[in-house]
């Protein structure tokens, strides 16, 4: 491919005759563009590579010291099943969580008789801010005690 578009390349140019200093350049080109593109390449494959037997028993021990409360000692000396075992359970709790705030809602509407009737009540409150009370302060001294001033 990039031999392809370095050819096109030095078909354009070629219409006026390249001298050698500038073929040399393209070739130059043409290399340095190879050698990024096969990197490139590289580190794809290096990065979609499955993980070892041992980076996945890390990761499994990290994840459940971390999340699920275990500690180092208690993950140790388990085998790399037992460890995947625990993993398992923990990544299923986390996937079937379900938030309180839903089960409180489906368990507030009760049905009877096609009606839906909801156990909250509405309470309306009055209340005002603070910091738009006016101050209800009308007659004040100021006097001191040590450094601290009173009103």
């Amino acid at each position: 491919m990039l031999i392809i578009k370095w050819l096109n390349k030095c078909k354009q140019k070629n219409k006026k005759k390249l001298s050698i200093e500038e073929k040399s350049k393209l070739f130059v080109q043409l290399l340095e563009a190879r050698k990024k593109h096969f990197a490139a390449m590289r580190a794809q494959e290096e990065r979609n590579k499955p993980q070892t037997k041992a980076q996945k028993r890390n990761t499994m021990s990290t994840y459940l010291k971390n999340m699920a409360g275990y500690k180092h000692n208690q993950l140790k000396n388990k085998s790399f099943d037992d460890i995947q075992k625990l993993f398992d359970k923990a990544i299923k709790r986390v996937n079937t969580f379900v938030d309180i705030d839903t089960e409180l809602v489906e368990g507030s509407e009760v049905r009877a008789e096609g009606k839906v009737v909801h156990d909250k009540e509405e309470v309306a409150i009055d209340a005002i801010p603070l910091a738009t009370k006016p101050p209800s302060i009308v007659d004040y001294k100021i006097y001191k005690e040590g450094k601290k001033t009173y009103y």
